[in-house]
């Protein structure tokens, strides 16, 4: 069953952004063990408190090959970037539909 890794923010430093999509893509292995589904940059709450204006969408295999990528070493230590470039953010891990 795929999994998926949604997460949502709202890019407050570019350049520091640009550096964590430098490290990301090969971090969670875009294009072998990932495949990117969503990426929108003019994301609209309809619900909820608060979210971000980008959204980004991970397909993995399972659920448990996108934990495994994202805890990883390599993923982890671009992570800051992302969290430091951006607010509102949030990541979510879910199951996909057999």
């Amino acid at each position: 069953m795929p999994g998926y890794l949604i997460v949502n923010y709202s890019v407050q430093d570019a350049a520091k952004y640009g550096e964590y999509q430098s490290g990301a893509g090969p971090a969670l292995k875009i294009g072998s063990e990932c495949e990117i589904l969503v990426f929108d940059t003019e994301s609209e709450r309809v619900e909820g408190d608060t979210a971000g204006h980008q959204t980004v969408v991970l397909k993995f295999e399972s659920k448990e090959k996108a934990r495994e990528i994202y805890e990883s070493g390599d993923y982890q230590s671009v992570l800051g970037l992302r969290l430091g470039a951006t607010s509102n953010h949030f990541a979510v891990l879910v199951n996909g539909m057999g």
